[in-house]
């Protein structure tokens, strides 16, 4: 344990401060949010033999006292793979436990809930490949939840593969790698539901963005599209498009899917 625990850390530094090492290929991950998505990632199986499944386990609360509670989700098992990885999400209310907690209070108060959470998903015998932290933090609170990563990464998380969701705004933050750089794995940075229009020129200035943080990155997208109050709809499956061009920098690692219920494999055939 003690090995592995030590090679992550030395892979983690290697990246951040002497360059993305070896080019990897990128792979392509399915988020599992619910039964019907569980259909999907196996009929994704048939025509994309190594979709990496990342199931859903449990969701993080918080409150302006500075409780933590944490909600279990799906198992494990629903992917029907030996091997998953999971994700954990931060819901928007996570954010009111920063006004009474300082952040080694807020670590410590999220310690529990991991803990529970991972154990619960191990005990079901699957095995664990990589914990995802799903939270749109807001934009004054990077340094401060990147201050909790890095303290949950040496505790509850420890020797495991860390990857944290990330948005547009946030990569637009100059010191965000400086923030996250060997803390984590990586960031997925997410482009749906968030308003940003699919381009070329603007997925060309987001690989530059991301790029400049020289920490590993992966594409989030989203198969799913939602009806908007003036009549169009969100053209998430845009972005699926996007793919070749984020394939340019040598810290992409691939493209993560949220079906939402829908057919995805279609739209991944534009990506590398």
């Amino acid at each position: 344990m003690v090995v592995g625990v030590v090679g992550v850390s030395v892979a983690l530094a290697c990246e951040g401060r002497d360059g993305p090492g070896p080019r990897q290929p990128a792979e392509i991950g399915q988020w599992i949010w619910s039964s019907t998505d569980s259909v999907v990632y196996a009929a994704s199986l048939r025509t994309i033999p190594k979709v990496v499944p990342t199931v859903w386990i449990g969701t993080i609360h918080g409150t302006r006292d500075g409780r933590v509670t944490g909600r279990l989700a799906l198992s494990p098992r629903i992917a029907a793979q030996p091997r998953v990885g999971v994700i954990v999400r931060f819901e928007d209310d996570f954010s009111a436990v920063w006004e009474s907690r300082t952040d080694s209070a807020v670590a410590v108060a999220l310690a529990p809930s991991l803990a529970s959470m991972l154990g619960a998903a191990s005990a079901t015998g699957v095995e664990i490949t990589e914990v995802q932290l799903d939270y749109d933090v807001p934009e004054r609170l990077l340094p401060r939840w990147s201050a909790v990563v890095a303290a949950l990464s040496r505790d509850v998380l420890r020797g495991r593969a860390v990857w944290v969701t990330s948005l547009v705004s946030h990569v637009r933050q100059r010191e965000y790698g400086d923030l996250f750089r060997g803390r984590v794995r990586g960031h997925i940075l997410q482009v749906f539901d968030t308003g940003d229009k699919m381009s070329l020129s603007y997925a060309d200035q987001l690989e530059r963005l991301a790029s400049r943080h020289r920490m590993p990155f992966r594409l989030g997208v989203a198969a799913f599209e939602r009806e908007l109050a003036n009549g169009t709809t969100t053209d998430h499956r845009a972005w699926f498009s996007a793919a070749r061009v984020m394939s340019r920098s040598p810290w992409y690692r691939g493209l993560w899917v949220f079906p939402g219920g829908h057919a995805w494999v279609p739209f991944a055939e534009r990506a590398p």
